[in-house]
């Protein structure tokens, strides 16, 4: 598990032009749809978690370029 902030998950996987609001990935961390969770005041995002079942190759080769 490879926790990032919610805000560095954002800047990473969206384009400037499609991200999300702060307030609606919130709303995707609390409903589950996003994995992550909140430590003290700060949420986090489970940056591999959230790719897809069976994406083995994609998962390693991001494991990777960390």
């Amino acid at each position: 598990m490879k926790l990032m902030t919610a805000h560095a998950w954002v800047q990473k996987y969206f384009e400037e032009a499609s991200r999300p609001s702060e307030i609606t990935l919130q709303r995707w961390l609390r409903a589950d749809k996003v994995p992550g969770r909140k430590v003290g005041g700060t949420w986090y995002v489970d940056e591999h978690a959230w790719l897809p079942d069976g994406d083995e190759l994609v998962r390693r080769v991001l494991d990777e370029a960390i």
